[in-house]
């Protein structure tokens, strides 16, 4: 699962042309790709790190944990259990009495694919002290020193939750704050008539209440944002109001009854807001006639929200004000409403494309039973992107169980996947524009174009697209292959990466490779890619990484012999 998305300035026009080069390979699960990952031990590495407060003295009993690694295919996840690629499970460790600990970390990101961890991200967590941003190590370490971080003083915050003028009963009562601490699950103390946050470091912060009964929220806070001290306790009073709920239906358009329809939700951020801001979230169903109701939402915060249902998608919506001169990106975007403007909302929906992708081996034969997908992604204004309407997640449960899969609903079908028949036929309906198929197969692999294994396919409304996956047996090559390029490429953020861009003439060569892929009417057409590759050659042969550069001559002659196959 990809987890962000890291940019360089002077080759984004690049990381547009190849469609993401690194940074959407599908996750495999649990049991796919063993027979190839057998074939390769993984290893485990060491990082060794040391804990220190702001006056450079050692913290022990401090938790750290891996919870993400990167590659040069990218940054991902590293989760234990159904999404790994590793073949390992992180552990946490705890710092001894010189703030001391050693964190192990697998060689390969990706087992199957061969391709190498170059960078490992670690929270660190101790109760005395303020959590830190998410701290990302390039590895291995380039001396024998452990890496050091630095953990702030904190402040501790104490919330008084006010209904009615008067002090609230806090039995009932749940706070989300903007501390990394209240994502990761950690719980507040509660006395009387206050809450009780763990403590937290000076500067922005912003809280939201809720009373609840049972799982449904009845009294919402306003989304506060203050500011903390330096020094002392940070206490404040928190109005909450009861709930109101917002009524709201799709557009006449859509026929009735509605299948499987669905209302994901968000708080739109302030255009100023710190990407650490509270944001509540949602979803709810869409009734068979078309309406739905949003039970109640955080006072004076607008509604961005996207819908799916059989059919039909939520038409993207245009830029608020808070985020003017974004309309034009490849993501799917939604519609903003303001509760305090209107009483109902009205979703524009419209039609999703049909697209027959037909999977078949290398003697040209259909395959069954292949898992295929896509995953457009929707831009939330203001605060980053995921699957369109996946997954299904209740704040309001979170809140309550401090648990991403308790939170999390799966009452509906995954989008955007299905699998072939006996005759190797399967059927999608996607958003129109620009999508990426892949497959999930034991057996099976799409063959790698550009660093990735997708394909890329444009779909226009109204019209039934018609793909045909060639597929070639697991193992064929890997993508470890295009790891060197994807570090100059998507990597600049890492040591390789800035070394390697530092060099004369390396971002030209980029640059070419880039501009000639602008202007080809197809992107795999052997003569491009035989001259592009070559471009991409020359800029290792430049840096004198004679073996990079061999490697993409070798890929440049392939693509030659298969001019002059087709010239025969």
């Amino acid at each position: 699962m990809m987890i962000n998305r890291m940019s360089c300035t002077n080759l984004a026009a690049f990381s547009v042309v190849v469609a993401q080069l690194c940074f959407a390979e599908p996750p495999v699960r649990v049991g796919e790709g063993e027979a190839e990952t057998k074939t390769r031990s993984q290893m485990m590495e060491s990082l060794p790190v040391r804990i220190l407060n702001s006056r450079g003295e050692p913290v022990c009993d401090a938790i750290v944990e891996p919870w993400a690694i990167r590659s040069g295919q990218g940054h991902y996840w590293w989760p234990n259990g159904e999404y790994d690629r590793t073949g390992v499970s992180p552990e946490e460790v705890v710092t001894d009495l010189q703030g001391n600990a050693t964190i192990a970390y697998p060689r390969f990101t990706l087992l199957d694919e061969g391709t190498r961890t170059i960078g490992v991200s670690i929270h660190v967590d101790h109760r005395d002290y303020a959590f830190p941003d998410a701290i990302h190590v390039d590895v291995p370490l380039e001396n024998e020193s452990p890496y050091e971080v630095i953990l702030d003083d904190a402040v501790p915050i104490e919330l008084r939750p006010m209904i009615g003028g008067k002090r609230a009963d806090t039995s009932n009562l749940y706070a989300f704050w903007s501390d990394v601490r209240s994502g990761r699950g950690h719980t507040m103390a509660r006395t009387e008539s206050s809450l009780r946050l763990p403590p937290v470091k000076s500067g922005s912060h912003s809280v939201l209440v809720a009373k609840m009964d049972g799982d449904r929220v009845t009294h919402f806070s306003r989304i506060v944002d203050f500011e903390v001290p330096r020094e002392g306790k940070f206490v404040m009073d928190v109005p909450l109001s009861e709930v109101v709920p917002i009524e709201g239906v799709l557009s006449e358009n859509v026929p009735r009854p509605v299948r499987e329809g669905r209302i994901k939700l968000q708080t739109l951020p302030p255009s100023d807001a710190s990407g650490m801001r509270v944001q509540w979230h949602t979803w709810v169903p869409i009734r068979a006639d078309g309406t739905f109701t949003v039970e109640g939402w955080p006072p004076n915060e607008k509604i961005q929200l996207i819908a799916l249902c059989d059919g039909f998608i939520a038409r993207s919506g245009e830029p608020p004000p808070e985020c003017e001169g974004r309309a034009n990106d490849p993501y799917l975007r939604p519609q903003v409403f303001n509760p305090l403007e209107t009483s109902s909302i009205t979703v524009e929906m419209v039609p999703l494309v049909e697209c027959v992708v037909k999977t078949i081996d290398e003697e040209s034969q259909p395959v069954a039973g292949v898992k295929v997908e896509s995953c457009p992604n929707v831009g939330w204004w203001n605060s980053g992107s995921q699957i369109y309407c996946a997954p299904l997640i209740k704040t309001e449960r979170f809140l309550k169980y401090r648990s991403g899969e308790s939170s999390t609903d799966h009452v509906l079908p995954h989008p955007f996947r299905t699998t072939s028949d006996r005759n190797g036929i399967s059927k999608l309906e996607l958003p129109e524009g620009k999508r990426s198929l892949w497959i999930l197969s034991d057996a099976y692999e799409l063959p790698i174009h550009l660093g990735s294994r997708r394909t890329r396919i444009e779909l226009a409304s109204g019209e039934t697209t018609e793909v045909t996956l060639h597929m070639r047996a697991r193992g064929t090559e890997q993508l470890s292959d295009w790891d060197k390029l994807a570090g100059v490429v998507f990597g600049c953020s890492t040591r390789e990466g800035r070394r390697i861009l530092a060099l004369p003439g390396v971002s030209d060569k980029m640059m070419e490779f880039t501009e000639r892929f602008r202007e080809a009417k197809a992107q795999d057409d052997p003569e491009l890619l035989a001259r592009a590759y070559a471009v991409v050659a020359g800029a290792f042969a430049d840096i004198e990484d004679f073996g990079e550069a061999a490697r993409w001559y070798e890929k440049a002659s392939r693509q030659q012999e298969e001019i002059d196959r087709n010239d025969d």
